[in-house]
């Protein structure tokens, strides 16, 4: 293949990239509506000294099912980002950050049982949990 076809390849191939990641945006009013303004239920948790690495798995595992519940809009878990600015927390092990569509949403989430089973079979694992609702 000479030089000038493969740069025109090239081409072609950042432009499908371009095209297809612009096609995974939200597309209808709603939805993004939603992405702008959702209600976030942010969770942070400090796990106990005695906490093995088989029991952090199984409970990051556990926390990913959250993304079965129905009024779930978007999740994101995770441990603390490796910023080192003095004004960012980072004291926390694990973050759940769940993403609704409004109060009433997240209300329903709270009981439901995927929910209830997470809190049921994390709770001997942390010795502080912090959580913060922005709407």
């Amino acid at each position: 293949m000479k030089i000038q076809d493969m740069k025109k390849f090239s081409g072609l191939i950042l432009l499908l990239i371009i095209v297809g990641c612009q096609s995974q945006t939200p597309s209808n009013e709603s939805t993004q509506a939603v992405l702008e303004n959702p209600f976030v239920h942010s969770v942070y948790f400090w796990f106990k000294e005695d906490m093995t690495e088989e029991k952090k798995q199984q409970f990051y595992a556990n926390t990913e099912k959250l993304r079965e519940i129905e009024v779930v809009k978007a999740l994101y878990t995770g441990k603390p980002a490796n910023t080192t600015r003095p004004i960012v927390e980072r004291s926390y092990d694990f973050a759940v950050i769940v993403h609704f569509e409004n109060l009433a949403a997240h209300d329903v989430y709270q009981q439901h049982p995927i929910h209830l089973a997470l809190l049921e079979s994390g709770s001997p694992y942390w010795e502080k949990v912090m959580i913060t609702d922005v709407e």
